[in-house]
Order: structure tokens, then C-alpha cells, then sequence
């Protein structure tokens, strides 16, 4: 296709003034990226499909169901979850794709409508994820009264982690609010409202200086590691889900949302990387049948 005519396409389909929801055809045609907009070669650089990639949804979906059947006690269908074949499981996959969806989402609205209007729109989903660990946790909380006055067996609160919130329902729920109390399996909402919370800072040096933003973050995980810092919890001890280090994975899924994984293609396929990728997995899946 020529340059008159890739024009032409592009003018063509380019949306009315307010219509959101705009999928430029003519991205694909050329080969662009969803978000590659730091390649300046071409006018159409700053393309952004806005389209739901009904792929990010499905996978995502798969990551919460591995989830729920890894903490399932006793069940067979939970061998043929990741946990069992490597050093990773579906918690990475989650966490890479939340990061990858959040960039997708709101990328374009900080390319367009600035800062301002996209921290806005961050927030505002920030808080819907808030209220909705807040409602999960009153019924959590509920429920495992019920089942621990309704069977007599005390070993549940314990077992569930609601025995501090039981003995001291006061404290117990302000601490919650605050993200610091979790009963067991509850770990997941809070590390995801706090990764999301520091999204509109990545953004913003995202799409500005990719490559800085990449390594900041690697060096954070490396300062988390060397000198084990993490969030205090309730009534004792640390965050499971360490957000100064699970955000690595957060910030490389936004970097490859924002054309990341776009300008790197051919190292990402070359062969070198290819078999060091395989031989790595065999390594893990080695490692993984002797525990």
C-alpha cells in the first residue's frame, strides 16, 4: 500500500468528534501496535486501538480460575495448574495482565485528554475496586461466623484468619479499611487497588521515557529484595502480596501495552531468546516435579 493511499484509508476511517470507542482499521493494516506511540517514523504513531481485546479478558479470567482451584484442599483438577509445572503461577499471570489492561485502558485517555482527566479516571476505578473489597469482606466475614456458630467448631476463625477480627471487631475493622487486615485468600483486591493507585505517575513516565520507567521499577525491586521492604499488616507481620515487588510485573505488563514489546520484536523472537526461554522453562519444570 502506498503513503496516498495509507492516507486515504486513514482519513477515511477516522471517527466523529466524541465517538470514544473508535478502533482505526487502518492501525492494523499498517502493522502498528496498539500502543506503539513513541515511534515518531510516521504520522500514525500516536494510534491507539481502544477496542476490548476480548484475549486480555480471557486469559485474566483463566488466571482467577487456576486461582480458586490452587486453594481448593484436596483437588485433583488443581494438578493441572501452573503452580505445579514451574516457579510461577496464575498470581504472575493476573498481575502482568491487570497491568497490560490498565495501560490499554487508559493510555489513550492520557495521550488525549492529559494528566489530569486520566489520574481521574485511574481513581475513580481505584475506588469502585475499593468498595467492592470492602463489600466481599463484610460477607466474608459473615459467612464464616455463620459456619463457625452453625457447625460449633472454633477451628474456622482460626483457620480463616477472622479470629482477631471476631475478638476485636472495632480495630480489626478499621485495620481492614486501611488494607492492613486480610482474612486468608483476601490478598489479591488489596494488591491490585495499590498497583493501580501508582498508575498514573507510570503512565505518565511511560509513555515519555519508557525505558526509564522500566528500569525505576526494576530498581525498586531490587531495593525490596536487598532490604525486604514491604507493607505492615494486622495484627502482625507483612503484606503476602508484596506490591514493591510484584509491580515489576505490573509495570513490564504497561510496557508492553504502550509498544514495549512491539519495538523489541526480533530480540523477543530470536532464536537466542527462543532457547534460552525453553531451556529455562525445562529447568523450572525440572526443579518443580522434585518438591
Amino acid at each position: 500500500m502506498s503513503r496516498s493511499n495509507m492516507n486515504t484509508t486513514c482519513s477515511k476511517a477516522r471517527p466523529a468528534k466524541g465517538e470514544a470507542d473508535f478502533v482505526p482499521e487502518c492501525a492494523r493494516d499498517l502493522g502498528l501496535d496498539a500502543f506503539d506511540m513513541n515511534d515518531q517514523r510516521t504520522p500514525y504513531a500516536a494510534v491507539v486501538l481502544t477496542g476490548r481485546d476480548l484475549r486480555l479478558d480471557l486469559f485474566r479470567g483463566l488466571a482467577l480460575w487456576l486461582i480458586f482451584l490452587d486453594h481448593i484442599p484436596s483437588n485433583v483438577v488443581s494438578w493441572i495448574t501452573l503452580r505445579n509445572y514451574g516457579f510461577s503461577d496464575a498470581t504472575e499471570i493476573f498481575v502482568f495482565i491487570s497491568g497490560y489492561t490498565a495501560a490499554f485502558v487508559y493510555g489513550r485517555a492520557m495521550r488525549e485528554r492529559g494528566f489530569v482527566v486520566a489520574s481521574a479516571r485511574v481513581l475513580r476505578r481505584v475506588w469502585q475496586i475499593y468498595v467492592a473489597h470492602v463489600f466481599l469482606f463484610v460477607i466474608y466475614m459473615a459467612e464464616i461466623a455463620y459456619v463457625s456458630a452453625r457447625f460449633a467448631n472454633p477451628l474456622y476463625k482460626e483457620e480463616m484468619g477472622v479470629f482477631q477480627f471476631l475478638d476485636k471487631p472495632d480495630v480489626t475493622l478499621v485495620e481492614a479499611l486501611l488494607l492492613k487486615f486480610k482474612p486468608v485468600n483476601m490478598d489479591i483486591l488489596p494488591l491490585y487497588i495499590v498497583l493501580l493507585f501508582g498508575l498514573p505517575p507510570l503512565l505518565w513516565l511511560l509513555l515519555r521515557r519508557p525505558a526509564l520507567a522500566l528500569a525505576a521499577s526494576a530498581g525498586l525491586y531490587a531495593l525490596n529484595w536487598y532490604f525486604d521492604l514491604n507493607f505492615p499488616a494486622y495484627p502482625s507481620g507483612n503484606w503476602a502480596f508484596n506490591p514493591l515487588a510484584w509491580q515489576l510485573l505490573f509495570v513490564c505488563g504497561a510496557w508492553c501495552a504502550l509498544g514495549g514489546a512491539g519495538r523489541h520484536r526480533r530480540l523477543f523472537g530470536s532464536p537466542v531468546v527462543v532457547v534460552l526461554s525453553a531451556v529455562y522453562l525445562i529447568f523450572s519444570f525440572a526443579i518443580t516435579l522434585t518438591w
